[in-house]
């Protein structure tokens, strides 16, 4: 009477262990984890740094998975340091097209809010923005960003 149980106790943690397997290894979406290399650089816009930028880093290579977007944040000096898996990690090796937008945050009794982004609209998207990026392995400090 023991034997059919321990048969089933067997199946059972021979399927529990194949699915954990399949879940681990099998089920990513097969992006490759890519090796981050170090990334900044400036922002200005009349020759002045713009501060709280909004920077989006598309790769050219089509072979990039979707969630491979490095982005980055300008500081007070127009400044950023470019983060990809995790906040100023750098980007991969590889060519992009640079987006940059700046919103003002406005904050009133009615709540907070944003304005329409007040950079010139050709930075804000990819089809558009005619900033283009090497990031060679080992990292860049990247030319400035002069946005006109």
């Amino acid at each position: 009477m023991l034997l059919p149980s321990i048969r089933l106790h067997q199946r059972i943690t021979g399927l529990v262990i194949a699915a954990l397997t399949f879940a681990v290894f099998g089920c990513g979406s097969g992006e490759p984890w890519k090796t981050s290399h170090p990334v900044s650089g400036t922002v200005t816009y009349k020759g002045k740094p713009v501060k709280d930028a909004e920077l989006a880093f598309f790769p050219l290579d089509e072979r990039s998975p979707e969630s491979v977007r490095p982005l980055a944040k300008t500081k007070e000096s127009g400044e950023f340091v470019v983060g990809t898996y995790d906040r100023d990690d750098g980007a991969p090796a590889g060519q992009y097209k640079v987006t940059v937008v700046h919103h003002e945050i406005v904050v009133s009794k009615g709540g907070m809010g944003t304005k329409p982004n007040d950079l010139p609209k050709k930075y804000a998207m990819k089809e558009t923005t005619d900033l283009i990026i090497d990031v060679p392995a080992g990292g860049a400090k990247l030319p400035p960003f002069e946005l006109k």
